[in-house]
Parts: structure tokens; sequence; C-alpha cells
């Protein structure tokens, strides 16, 4: 089996209770292995998406990822907020994963936009500090300065070279990832169909797709207050063909999550550069699985 499920055995004394605000963590030792093979695929494809979307700096991606037996399905790669990695680090060091610090190449300064992340933020400095990667630490964010540092939020012009995630805003457009999938093909790791205004028209979207608005923080997003909606509206619905037509949505295939005792699950996975790292998985009876999950560990073989 290239993924498969595994019980690991968890120190819950080590497990962070808190990261997100003030409500619990939820957690389960039920986590998932990826194989080297996987691993090295997976490898190969940041590497040819990487060259697509043309990276100017080291890019740091957060990937949703559906998965069975024998494929990996990356449904998204976020790109501008990239957060979690506190999470991921303290769940492998409770379940006596190792974890290569090399790759872990951060800028000493942490910062949040928002308070309610600043635990799981605190949690990845003291985390980075088991791994011997010290003196880092989290301060206020004010958006000024010079020195480099790494924010938790929606971050990454290219006017604010000193703030990483670098160039985010456009690496995260859903788009990339619609576009590369046309010459993607792996035996491994695959992408579902995307659907593009350039490519295929209003008229050839199947019923049964996930539509993505391709920018989370566009004007197009806010007015229809979601992000991700399913299935394609059955009547004229002129404001999302209009947003299909224009390339600020886009479609993709419904992939079908693999279950866990009746929980929806998907993979985190945190990759640097060309490099996947760490991650975790999630557990959720939700269609959209969000990070208000139960999360079990992941290993990259």
């Amino acid at each position: 089996m290239r993924i498969n499920f595994s019980d690991f055995d968890m120190d819950e004394s080590i497990v962070a209770p808190i990261i997100y605000g003030e409500n619990r963590h939820s957690t389960t030792n039920r986590g998932v292995v990826i194989s080297g093979e996987t691993r090295q695929e997976l490898k190969k494809f940041l590497s040819g998406f990487n060259a697509s979307v043309g990276t100017e700096q080291t890019p740091y991606y957060r990937i949703d990822a559906y998965f069975d037996e024998q494929t990996l399905w990356l449904l998204e790669i976020n790109a501008s907020f990239v957060d979690g990695w506190g999470t991921a680090l303290n769940l492998a060091h409770a379940s006596g994963i190792k974890v290569d610090s090399t790759p872990l190449v951060f800028p000493k300064r942490f910062a949040s936009k928002s308070r309610v992340y600043l635990p799981e933020l605190q949690l990845f400095v003291s985390e980075l500090a088991h791994l011997g990667l010290h003196d880092h630490n989290v301060c206020e964010w004010n958006g000024n300065g010079v020195d480099p540092i790494y924010v938790y939020g929606r971050v990454g012009s290219k006017d604010q070279p000193h703030v990483l995630p670098y160039d985010g805003l456009r690496l995260d457009n859903k788009l990339n990832l619609g576009v590369f999938s046309r010459e993607w093909n792996g035996d491994v790791v695959k992408i579902p169909r995307h659907y593009i205004s350039r490519f295929d028209s209003w008229e050839e979207i199947p019923r049964e797709v996930v539509l993505k608005f391709c920018d989370k923080g566009s004007a197009e997003c806010e007015r229809a207050r979601q992000s991700v909606m399913f299935n394609k509206p059955s009547g004229k619905a002129p404001f999302i063909k209009r947003c299909y037509n224009a390339e600020t949505l886009i479609a993709q295939d419904i992939v079908r999550p693999t279950k866990q005792d009746g929980n929806n699950c998907q993979l985190i996975i945190f990759a640097i550069g060309d490099e996947p790292i760490t991650g975790y998985v999630q557990y959720s009876r939700s269609e959209i699985i969000n990070d208000n999950s139960t999360h079990g560990p992941l290993r990259i073989s």
C-alpha cells in the first residue's frame, strides 16, 4: 500500500491542549503513513508546479489532499495563509515520528494577523526549539518593518519582500493548480480534473462539481459569502457563470474522501520549495473539512 492508516503510540502529555483561541484540541492516535514512493512523486509534482507558476523565492505550501491506498488526490494548494506547522510538528513529536529539520528554514520572527492563531504559532516556535532550531520568537504584526517575518494570515505581495510566504497571494490563486493539472501525469499523485473557461465552456461542466473562487479574498468571493460551492447551479446563475467566464472561478471534479469510523478523512501536507516535510490528518463528519476537526499524526516516509 502506498498510503495507509496506522495507530501510533502517542504520548498524550506532549499533545497541545489548545491550538486555536480557547477551543480544546481534539486528537486521535489513528494516523496515516505515506510511502517513500508517494513522497518522491509528490516532490516531483512540487518541482513541476513551482516551475509552472514561476516562483522567485522558496515558497511555503499547505496542501489539502484526499487519498486511498493507491492514490493521493491534491485538491488545493494554499500558498498565502500557510498555518498549522505547530500542530503537525507537535503531533509528530508526540507520536515518535522523526521530522528532518534541515529544510525547516524560517526567519527568526513570526506573527499572526489574528490572536486566535497565536496558540498554534507559539506551539510552532516551541516545536522548532525541540528540533534544535532556537532563537525564533512571536512578535506583534503591524505590516511594517524590513526584517524577515513569517506571518499567519493572508499575506504575500511582492511589495513586501520581507514578508513570508513571499508572493503568496499570487501563488495561492486556484487557477495555478488547474492549469498545471493539464500537464501533470502522475501514477500516485493525481489532481482532479479542473474546468477553466479558456479550455472548457460553461456548458461542458458536469452537474456534480466543486466550484471554487480562484482568490479567496476577491470581491466575487465576498459577494458569494463562501469560497467553495458544491454542484453547478441548475438555473441561469448569471453571477456564477460570469465569474467562471472571467476566470475568477473554476470548477473541479468531485473526489470522495476515504472514511474512517464514519468520518471523512483529509490530509494536510506542509512543504517548503520542492520538499514535502510534515502534516496531519483531519477527521470530520462535515462535507467541507476544516481545522475544527479531529487531528491525527501523519508520517511521510
